[in-house]
């Protein structure tokens, strides 16, 4: 099963749909150096501080 990432990438010129400093290259590397539990935690906390955000307001 492929992540969204995966998917995303395998498209056709996905590439030209990155911020211009941005390379797969780099987003590889940080793919790589969060495991799939520290990913889920590190959304989480994002999505926390979103909400934090938003009902704040």
């Amino acid at each position: 099963m492929m992540t969204s990432y995966e998917k995303f990438k395998s498209l056709p010129e996905a590439s030209q749909h990155l911020k211009l400093d941005i390379t797969f290259e780099q987003l590889d590397a940080i793919a790589a150096s969060m495991s799939d539990n520290g990913s889920a935690a590190a959304l989480n906390k994002a999505r926390q501080q979103l909400f934090k955000t938003i009902f704040a307001a």
